[in-house]
């Protein structure tokens, strides 16, 4: 299966996570190390899932991009929502998975307009997304 991961900066390296799979993650040092300590992290928890009889989650998460920044589009019970990992004060929900996409550009969009009216500038874009492909082990048998 392929799952979206969101792989960000921080103050000591790197932090992977993926929208579809919440409490996952994984750090290293440095980028390349992160995507394969989270893909290893992955099938350790999708190993476990099984083992106790509980349902791997079906991936659903895209990305898209907004004036640069990465931006995750992730399936919930009220429909979709759009977020910028890197401007965690923006997101947006809607019906539709594009509807939310369009809706988180124009908030991005607003967003950047008001600093530059301000003189301020927007952090650089530090978030990525990749997608990961992970081995699902079978159903353990009675």
């Amino acid at each position: 299966m392929r799952y979206l991961a969101v792989i960000q900066r921080t103050g000591t390296g790197y932090c992977a996570g993926a929208p579809d799979v919440p409490g996952c993650i994984a750090a290293g040092a440095a980028y390349e190390e992160t995507k394969a300590l989270f893909r290893e992290a992955l099938e350790f928890h999708f190993e476990d899932l099984r083992e106790t009889g509980e349902p791997v989650p079906e991936p659903s998460a895209r990305a898209a991009t907004a004036c640069g920044y990465a931006v995750v589009i992730e399936k919930t019970d009220a429909g979709y929502r759009a977020w910028p990992p890197d401007l965690p004060d923006i997101a947006a929900s809607a019906g539709a998975p594009e509807r939310a996409e369009s809706l988180v550009r124009e908030a991005v969009a607003a967003h950047i307009s008001r600093l530059r009216l301000r003189g301020e500038r927007s952090a650089e874009p530090a978030a990525t997304t990749i997608l990961v492909d992970v081995n699902v082990p079978e159903l353990a048998r009675a």
